[in-house]
């Protein structure tokens, strides 16, 4: 106090009391700073009686030789704060300590009460506009085809119709695709938004596609959409069981597409599905032999068929993406989550 703020020092004071100090206002200082949270170089001036100017010197000084640090350490503070070094370590691991806390593990009954209240499953939403946002939060995430409808989307949307979907498809809001064959006639199938689908869609894999596939991948190659029988007589196609050999076979390599989801619903009817659900029973009508020849080709193959948008050149804002998605969909992603979800280097 004598030598840095020069109060007067009581009569009889020990020698030892007595002998001057290297820095005596930097010894002051720093004792405040000590003593104190972060603090701004004019509540400190004002507590020990100095300018300003003198005080952020000595500030300045002491942060020189690592005794405080200095930078924007509080939500409400503005402009420069200055902190002890060690007072700053101690409020950093407690910090951590009660961020630990609050994200401690919970039991797995939470996790399956969270998740489904996370992903609104139960028939909360209604209409074709809630079909999107259901959608949206299940973007590219692969599910069996059996269960897409009945047991995904109609467990999110109450009143959810397969009119529905077609609706979004056939106007080019939505795109499906698909990822790999099922036995049975099933097989792993994603949604996407069209706006998203160059981020969404999976990385093309498999062989290379040749003979009759190749030929269907030129003739989609400038554009538009075609139905099987304009398709057939673009390649040149004699045989229907052929042509929609080849069509599924690209459709499970992630190549091509259809505006409806028709002809996906009528293959996983054609044989036996992994998901089973309950069918209503077909109408009687004046035919009960077998099934009719269709002019527009088998019904594994209505609708219009089309090449898949290319996918984003850029693996880091794909990782971006689907990283968001991967929150947006789970809420807390797991580790045992990421691998499901066809994720690269998740294993």
């Amino acid at each position: 106090l004598r030598d840095g703020l020069g109060v007067p020092v009581p009569v009889g004071t020990p020698d030892a009391f007595l002998q001057l100090p290297e820095d005596p206002l930097g010894d002051l200082v720093s004792r405040y700073a000590r003593s104190h949270g972060p603090f701004t170089t004019a509540e400190v001036a004002a507590r020990l009686g100095l300018g300003e100017a003198v005080a952020r010197q000595t500030l300045q000084r002491l942060a020189h030789r690592g005794r405080v640090l200095d930078g924007e350490f509080r939500p409400s503070g503005s402009g420069t704060e200055w902190c002890d070094a060690e007072v700053l370590r101690k409020l950093r691991r407690r910090s951590l300590a009660r961020l630990r806390q609050e994200i401690e593990p919970v039991s797995h009954d939470a996790v399956a009460r969270f998740l489904p209240t996370w992903q609104r499953v139960g028939g909360s939403l209604r209409g074709v506009d809630e079909v999107v946002a259901a959608i949206d939060q299940l973007a590219g995430c692969p599910v069996p085809a059996s269960a897409l409808e009945p047991l995904v989307l109609a467990a999110r949307v109450r009143d959810y119709e397969p009119s529905m979907l077609d609706e979004l498809t056939a106007s080019g809001e939505v795109i499906w695709t698909g990822h790999a064959p099922l036995p049975g006639s099933d097989g792993w199938v994603s949604l996407h938004l069209a706006d998203q689908a160059h981020l969404t869609l999976p990385e093309v894999e498999g062989d290379e596609p040749d003979g009759l596939q190749r030929a269907v991948l030129d003739a989609l190659d400038p554009g538009g959409a075609w139905f099987f029988r304009q398709l057939a007589d673009r390649v040149g196609s004699t045989s229907d069981a052929d042509l929609s050999s080849a069509l599924w076979e690209l459709t499970w390599k992630g190549l091509v597409t259809n505006d409806t989801l028709a002809p996906l619903r009528a293959l996983v009817r054609s044989g036996t599905p992994s998901h089973r659900t309950r069918r209503t029973p077909p109408r009687l009508g004046r035919t009960t032999g077998g099934r009719m020849p269709v002019r527009t080709g088998p019904p594994e193959t209505a609708g219009r068929w089309a090449l898949l948008p290319d996918r984003d050149g850029d693996p880091t804002r794909r990782a971006h993406a689907r990283a968001e998605h991967l929150l947006e969909r789970h809420g807390v992603v797991t580790r045992g989550a990421v691998p499901l979800e066809e994720v690269l280097g998740a294993g």
